[in-house]
């Protein structure tokens, strides 16, 4: 289970208890409110002990819901007779606690930030319709449910269901806690997921029925129904009429988050800055769509899309909203659609309307694996958060060296591709899900540290961090997969860095190094050749050996690179080339240092082999001579467009480029046509896993 160690402010969480069902239950474990420490029923079972007066009822905003729009609870709530109190507790572990595994905080001050702004915000929209919040900081829910009891005859809560471990065991203690006053706890699924749970079709809390893969589920759940947004009720009930002006509005939030960590201000450099709220969440929604943004949206996870417009820069940015519930994802698709209703549909790759539709069917597409990840997390239960993850991996040798996380953690690993994306985080809150993926797969891969600490570190720092989608995508996608385990036994690499992401992903994802340069600026007085690989400057190559992957390879992370390698890596020769120290060290610093300042890798580096003129984006490499670069090769490229071919998409490419990329994509779905029953790349690693019912 996930764990805090607390400082002085915070007591000791209550201990884990769960029970098994009977064989065959659909929900997996149920959680029993026996001697939960520093929680219980206030002894309030006898009418006398109860407070009198109107009863009332609490909708209940957790971080996850902080908005007025497409809220089940708040309508439901608003519906009844009584008068409703609006409630936001700040959970003072999530806020100022620490992990259990790597001992970071749990909130970053970023993070902490953009909560309280949410927060206020939402309280400022329920002022505008004659409501309130009413905010505290709690060591724990029930407790503070407890003395509301005491307070005011609460009739019911409503809120939004639960589905992690340590928010489940939450919703257990306060659900003890109101029966006890003899009020009840309103849970309602609502806008949680693109698709209600309602409507999947089957049961997600049941492995035999729940998808073990996205494929499999994306497929099932995009015949399935959207709900429609629900509104704002256009009249709200009034809250109680004895709260104290300290209670809510703007000192309530200060004092609230108060026990927090500092909020640091924006870095200059950062290009783009969110607002925490609803408001905010709303008026982005309307720049974006407005300014036709989506038609270059290319999707989170899509590797395989190059140029301008790629992973790294092409996203919605709407994900922090989405995380602290200042929008629903239902929402954000509707207004996708309705654009492409109103202006038409663009391609979602720059390779036609083929692989994977539109921009706006793409988004839903990403979503989609937002809802898998939620989902899964009823049926994986607490696997989630223990070391072998939900795949219940076993036989990997873990390192809790703190001296490599640190660095990892600073972005002072040597690869600046990594490190411009640690470093982003750190000052942003925010990279790219196809960086993050980089970073954390070179934390497990290559420095071998346990994957939990990078997940508690990504916890910490990500503004768009829910348990569900954090560590559900470093346990599915990041952990390695069985197969993948036995063949690191058997041909074990330890000569080379393995996680190749990291030097290729830069020459298509970030050309022309821009994103780099502004997170690594101790490298801008360096060639951009050695912007991507700078340890040249104190290695010569060593040996020319294969990189091109196969199934279950221990090189590369990405199962789609090794699936989709012959039509999608057409720009790499599948060589590399290992480096040894260079004779001389000239090149050298003190402290394992480059002249520069920028650190030596801490794990030995790879010179990838790249024909630039199959490149297929406009590119800035090429410019150190040719004898220094021997793995690469053709006619240089340039920072600024220059006049050679233009693709479809506006990127400057050569002949040659286009060539190859219009073959390979042709390549790629005459593939997909001859065998569309073909199973996602992940399959192919832990397909045995299924049949022994693991």
């Amino acid at each position: 289970n996930r764990g805090v160690s607390h400082n002085t402010v915070i007591h000791n969480m209550a201990a884990r208890r769960w029970v098994r069902r009977g064989k065959g239950s659909s929900q997996i474990i149920q959680r029993t409110p026996l001697d939960y420490q520093g929680v219980s029923n206030g002894g309030c079972t006898s009418s006398n002990e109860r407070a009198s007066g109107v009863p009332i009822n609490v909708v209940w905003h957790k971080w996850s819901d902080l908005r007025l729009l497409d809220h089940e609870p708040l309508m439901r709530a608003h519906a009844q007779t009584e008068c409703v109190l609006h409630v936001h507790l700040v959970e003072l572990p999530l806020l100022c606690g620490k992990s259990r595994v790597g001992q970071v905080a749990r909130c970053s001050g970023r993070r902490a930030g953009f909560w309280q702004e949410a927060v206020a915000d939402l309280a400022e929209r329920l002022a505008e319709r004659g409501q309130c919040l009413l905010i505290a900081a709690v060591d724990k829910p029930a407790a503070f449910f407890r003395s509301l009891c005491q307070r005011f005859t609460v009739k019911s809560v409503f809120t939004h269901a639960e589905f992690c471990d340590e928010e489940l065991q939450t919703e257990t203690e306060v659900r003890y806690v109101l029966k006890g006053h003899r009020a009840n706890l309103e849970i309602f699924w609502g806008a949680l997921t693109l698709h209600h749970i309602d409507d999947l079709g089957f049961n997600p809390a049941d492995p035999a029925q729940m998808p073990m893969f996205k494929g499999e589920f994306n497929g099932l759940a995009k015949r399935r129904p959207i709900r429609e947004t629900l509104p704002i009720p256009s009249c709200l009930r009034p809250p109680p009429s004895s709260l104290d002006e300290s209670e809510h509005g703007s000192i309530a939030v200060e004092a609230a988050f108060s026990h927090g960590p500092s909020i640091p201000p924006p870095p200059d450099c950062q290009p783009f800055r969110w607002v925490g709220g609803e408001t905010a969440a709303l008026e982005h929604l309307q720049w974006y769509m407005e300014t036709d943004q989506l038609k270059h949206y290319r999707g989170a996870t899509e590797s395989f899309a190059h140029g301008e417009h790629n992973p790294v820069n092409g996203g919605t940015r709407l994900s922090p909203w989405l995380a602290f519930g200042c929008i629903s994802a239902r929402h954000v698709v509707h207004a996708a659609r309705d654009y492409e209703r109103r202006h038409g549909k663009s391609s979602s790759t720059g390779k036609g309307s083929g692989k994977m539709g539109s921009t706006g069917a793409r988004l839903h597409t990403e979503l989609n694996f937002r809802d898998f990840l939620r989902f899964s997390t009823l049926s994986w239960g607490t696997k989630l958060f223990k070391i072998g993850g939900p795949f219940e991996v076993s036989g990997l040798e873990w390192s809790y060296d703190q001296g490599l996380f640190a660095r990892w953690r600073a972005g002072e690993t040597g690869y600046p591709f990594v490190d411009a994306g640690m470093r982003e985080l750190a000052a942003t809150g925010y990279i790219s899900h196809l960086h993050r993926q980089c970073c954390a797969a070179f934390l497990v891969r290559d420095l071998r540290l346990d994957w939990r600490m990078g997940a508690e570190h990504f916890e910490s720092c990500l503004l768009d961090h829910t348990p569900d989608a954090n560590w559900g995508n470093w346990a599915y996608r990041i952990l390695q997969r069985p197969g993948l385990v036995h063949t690191r036994a058997r041909y074990p690499v330890e000569e080379h860095l393995t996680t190749v992401e990291c030097v290729a992903w830069p020459i298509v994802h970030d050309a022309t190094l821009e994103h780099t340069l502004r997170w690594v600026p101790e490298l801008r007085s360096l060639p951009r050749d050695l912007v991507r690989e700078p340890w040249r400057l104190a290695t010569e190559p060593q040996k020319r050996i294969k990189v091109k992957p196969f199934k279950d390879s221990p090189l590369w992370f990405c199962a789609a690179n090794r699936v989709n390698w012959d039509y999608e890596y057409f720009w790499l020769s599948g060589h590399a080339w290992t480096v040894r120290p260079a004779k001389s060290r000239r090149a050298e610093g003190p402290g394992g240092r480059l002249p520069c300042g920028y650190p030596l890798p801490v794990v030995p580096a790879l010179n990838m082999e790249v024909d630039m003129d199959a490149l297929p984006v406009n590119h800035g490499w090429g410019d150190t001579d040719e004898h220094e670069r021997p793995h690469i090769w053709g006619t240089p490229g340039s920072a600024e467009k220059d006049a050679r071919s233009v693709s479809s998409r506006g990127i400057a490419i050569s002949n040659k480029a286009a060539t190859l990329r219009d073959r390979a994509f042709q390549r790629g779905a005459q593939k997909q046509r001859v065998d569309k029953r073909r199973r996602p790349a992940s399959e192919y690693y832990c397909a045995h896993t299924r049949a022994v019912g693991a």
